[in-house]
C-alpha cells in the first residue's frame, strides 16, 4: 500500500493513550472540528495522529466501497506507523464516516485486541455504524436535528449493544455537522466542550 501523503503525529513521550482522528466524507484532517479535536487531545497529554484517507486525497467524495477495505487498511497502516502497541489505550475518534470506519475496523479484531480501544463518535450514522458487538467504552455526541436521527433514535439503534459503557450527549438545535439552520457551524465549540470532559 502507498504511504499516506497527509498525516500528522503528535507524540507525547509520557502518554499512555493514543488518539486516532478519523475524518468524515466532506472534510479531511483540516476540517475545523477535527483540528479542534486534535488540539483538545494534545491538551489532555495524549499522543495524537491525524490523517487523510486516500479517497479524500484523490479528491473523491465517496469512500472506497461498502466494505471500506482501503480505509481499514489505511487505518491499520497509520496505527502501525504510530507504534500503537506501545500504548495502553487507543481512542478511535470518528466524525460520521470516520466512525463507520472505526466500527468496521473494531469488528475485524479479536475480543482481546479490542480490549485496549474505546470510541468517540461525532455524528452517529444510524444503520451504518456497527458497534453492537464492541464491549468497550462508546461516547456519542449527536445533534438534536441530525439527519440520521436524534439521540433517541441513536439509543434505539444501539439497544442490543453488548457494551455496558455507552454515554450519549445531545446538542440542542444542531445538525449532523453541528450547524444551525443557516448551515453555520456554531455548535462545534459545544461539541468540543463535551468532548473535553470525556475520559
Amino acid at each position: 500500500m502507498k504511504p499516506i501523503k497527509s498525516a500528522i503525529l503528535y507524540k507525547d513521550a509520557k502518554a499512555h493513550t493514543l488518539d486516532v482522528l478519523l475524518h468524515g466524507s466532506s472534510g479531511g484532517m483540516d476540517y475545523s472540528l477535527i483540528k479542534k479535536v486534535f488540539d483538545e487531545c494534545v491538551k489532555k497529554g495524549h499522543s495524537v495522529v491525524n490523517f487523510n484517507f486516500p479517497f479524500f486525497e484523490r479528491g473523491e467524495e465517496q469512500s472506497s466501497g461498502v466494505e471500506l477495505k482501503e480505509e481499514i487498511e489505511t487505518l491499520q497502516l497509520i496505527l502501525d506507523q504510530s507504534k500503537f502497541d506501545e500504548y495502553k489505550h487507543i481512542r478511535l475518534i470518528g466524525k460520521s464516516l470516520g466512525a463507520i470506519i472505526a466500527s468496521f475496523y473494531l469488528k475485524s479484531l479479536s475480543k482481546e485486541a479490542q480490549s485496549k480501544y474505546s470510541v468517540v463518535v461525532f455524528g452517529y450514522v444510524t444503520g451504518s455504524i456497527d458497534l453492537k458487538s464492541f464491549e468497550g467504552k462508546i461516547k456519542i455526541i449527536q445533534g438534536e436535528k441530525d439527519k440520521f436521527g436524534n439521540i433517541k433514535v441513536v439509543k434505539n439503534d444501539l439497544k442490543d449493544a453488548v457494551s455496558k459503557n455507552i454515554n450519549y450527549f445531545e446538542i440542542k438545535n444542531a445538525d449532523h455537522s453541528y450547524r444551525n439552520e443557516l448551515k453555520e457551524p456554531i455548535f462545534e465549540d459545544e461539541a468540543i466542550e463535551i468532548f473535553s470532559k470525556i475520559k
